[in-house]
């Protein structure tokens, strides 16, 4: 029996409040005629919100000499984009930071994870020359957002998508599709929709595993390869592995069409400079507590 898919999400929540302050944050950002008073109202409506913020503003890795101690002073000194991945990043602890029996993630895992997709998939944007890294770190820290209420569904069939997995020589989210109906891809990308996140993330989640079948299909080919390889290389590295982490595997083409080195050395060396940032990756986690 196959996953009812539409009744699954419509089942799930409404948008979260905090999700909802971040979408709503993200649209204004993206209007360069915004209204800051508006913007700094929207933003301010969680106190939270902004304590992290304000937090991780004036954390070591942003390194300004003069303290940040309001919205407006953050807006102004970080700039839209940054600001737009930062009040995702925070935002999204709520969410992420779950045990997920499912696929063996204990507490804290899937959130390691998807900040060290997004941290990678940042790095990956600034060495392609991709339009906006901070879009790409937004993309890779929401990419498995559908793991979230798949799990449930992958913990009773479990069994049966490793034997389909190991059978056919098949990824699991490849696998998923078969046992379930849907993979976590697709679903993340229908609650992204539902939940009206831009179209280029709903794209990006639902694509992030196979770039390669999405010509025609979203708008955005190359950030949703960026996010496949720092998506694989998140698994490869270990960062909050559950039991489908190593059943999946990076498409080579992937890296040429980025223009990255795809032989052997190359990829090495892609590897330690992604070991390079797990510090980067620390200070993030530490400082959105």
């Amino acid at each position: 029996m196959v996953l009812d898919v539409d009744e699954l999400i419509n089942k799930v929540d409404v948008l979260p409040h905090n999700f909802h302050i971040a979408v709503k944050a993200a649209k204004l950002l993206d209007d360069f005629n915004v209204d800051i008073n508006e913007l700094s109202q929207t933003i301010g409506s969680d106190q939270a919100l902004v304590t992290q913020l304000l937090k991780l503003c004036n954390s070591a890795e942003y390194g300004f000499s003069k303290k940040i101690s309001s919205v407006n002073d953050a807006i102004t000194r970080l700039g839209f984009k940054t600001l737009k991945s930062l009040v995702f990043a925070i935002v999204s602890k709520g969410s992420l930071n779950k045990k997920l029996e499912g696929y063996d993630l204990d507490k804290g895992e899937l959130w390691r994870n998807s900040l060290t997709c997004a941290v990678y998939s940042k790095y990956l944007a600034e060495i392609t020359k991709y339009k906006d890294p901070e879009l790409a770190f937004t993309a890779g820290l929401l990419r498995d957002i559908g793991k979230l209420i798949v799990h449930q569904y992958v913990k009773s069939k479990y069994k049966k998508i490793l034997k389909v997995v190991e059978s056919e020589k098949i990824s699991f989210y490849e696998a998923e599709s078969q046992v379930l109906g849907y993979n976590h891809s697709q679903i993340g990308a229908k609650i992204a929709l539902k939940w009206n996140f831009p179209k280029v993330l709903v794209e990006t989640i639902e694509f992030h595993h196979n770039p390669e079948i999405a010509e025609g299909k979203c708008e955005d080919i190359k950030l949703a390869s960026i996010v496949h390889v720092a998506d694989s290389m998140s698994m490869m590295l270990g960062a909050g592995l559950g039991n489908d982490g190593m059943m999946y595997s990076m498409n080579i083409k992937i890296l040429e069409n980025l223009g990255l080195d795809a032989t052997s050395s190359g990829i090495e060396n892609l590897i330690s400079n992604m070991v390079d940032l797990d510090s980067q990756i620390d200070s993030l986690m530490s400082n959105i507590g």
